[in-house]
C-alpha cells in the first residue's frame, strides 16, 4: 500500500502542523513531511504532542533535514555542522515519530565523483554512529541539479555501503530534470524500481520514500518546481509503475498546489 501527503502543512486557515494534520485527514490523505529545511525550531514538548496528534489522526509523519547541509564541503567545519544538523534532526524527528528523514547530502565542487562520494559517506558513518537510538532512517535524496550529488547510482550505492539507517529517497521529478527531460517511460520508470529491488532487495520496495512533483529545469538540470499538469513530467506512467510492482510506502507532493496535486496522485493509483 502507498501513503499519499504533502511537502509541509496543505493550505489551511491557521498555518501550524497541528491544523495541517487536520485538514490532510479531512482531504483523505495519509501523511505529511515536516519541513525543518530552514532549521529545526520546534521544542521537545511540541515534538511530542505532534507525534501524539498524528497518531490520533492516523497521519504518517517524515521530514526533511535543514538545507544547509553540505557533507563535501570545502571546510572542514561545514561538514561537521552539517553532520550535527543530520543528528539533530534525527531527535527532534524520532520524538515526533517521523521515521524517514531526508537529505540533501552536498555537492560536486568540481571534485571527482568518487572523492566527492567518500567524502560524503565518511560523514554519514559519523552520522549512523550517532543515530542508532532513534527509530529514523535517513533518506538519501536524488538530486536534481547536476551540480549536486545525488544520481540514482549514487544513492542506491550509499544505502548498500550504510544500510538500514541510510536508505534512499527517490524524487522522480529530480531525476527527470537530471537527465534533462530524458525520463518519460512506463518502462523507464519500471527500470529505476527494478534496479532499486536488485540493489537494495525486495524489503527496499516495499518501504520506498518517494518525493513527486512537476518540474522545470534546464540543460543543467532542475529550476523549480511545477504543478504536475504544468509539467512535461509523466506521472501517469509512474504511478502505474509503482502499483504494478506493488510497491509500498510514502509518496510526498512538493508541488506548489501540495494538496491538489497529491490527491490528484492517490485518486490516480487508486482508479
Amino acid at each position: 500500500m502507498l501513503l499519499f501527503g504533502t511537502a509541509g502543512i496543505p493550505n489551511c486557515a491557521k498555518k501550524d502542523t497541528f491544523s495541517g494534520i487536520i485538514k490532510l485527514k479531512e482531504l483523505g490523505l495519509d501523511s505529511m513531511e515536516l519541513e525543518f529545511v530552514h532549521g529545526i525550531k520546534i521544542s521537545y514538548i511540541n515534538a511530542q504532542k505532534i507525534n501524539t496528534f498524528a497518531n490520533q489522526y492516523q497521519i504518517q509523519l517524515s521530514s526533511h533535514a535543514p538545507y544547509y547541509i553540505n557533507l563535501n564541503s570545502l571546510e572542514k567545519e561545514k561538514i561537521e555542522a552539517s553532520i550535527l544538523r543530520i543528528i539533530k534532526t534525527a531527535e527532534i524527528s524520532h520524538i515526533c515519530g517521523a521515521r524517514n528523514i531526508v537529505v540533501h547530502p552536498g555537492y560536486y565542487h568540481n571534485m571527482d565523483k568518487l572523492e566527492t562520494y567518500n567524502n560524503i559517506k565518511k560523514a554519514l558513518k559519523k552520522v549512523v554512529q550517532e543515530i542508532q537510538n532513534y527509530n529514523v532512517t535517513i533518506r538519501i535524496e536524488t538530486m536534481g541539479k547536476l551540480s549536486q550529488f545525488g544520481s540514482l547510482e549514487e544513492v542506491l550505492n550509499l544505502s548498500q555501503d550504510l544500510g538500514p539507517h541510510i536508505m534512499p529517497c527517490i524524487d522522480f521529478a529530480h531525476l527527470h530534470a537530471r537527465s534533462i527531460g530524458k525520463l518519460k517511460t512506463y518502462q523507464e520508470f519500471y527500470k529505476i524500481i527494478d534496479d532499486i529491488q536488485h540493489k537494495l532487495g525486495k524489503k527496499a520496495i516495499k518501504d520506498m520514500h518517494i518525493h513527486i512533483s512537476g518540474i522545470k529545469y534546464s540543460e543543467k538540470g532542475e529550476l523549480y518546481h511545477l504543478n504536475l499538469k504544468e509539467s512535461d513530467f509523466n506521472y501517469v506512467d509512474l504511478i502505474k509503475a509503482l502499483k504494478d510492482l506493488e510497491v509500498e510506502g510514502i509518496i510526498i507532493c512538493e508541488s506548489p498546489n501540495l494538496e491538489e496535486d497529491a490527491l490528484t496522485l492517490k485518486n490516480l493509483y487508486q482508479n
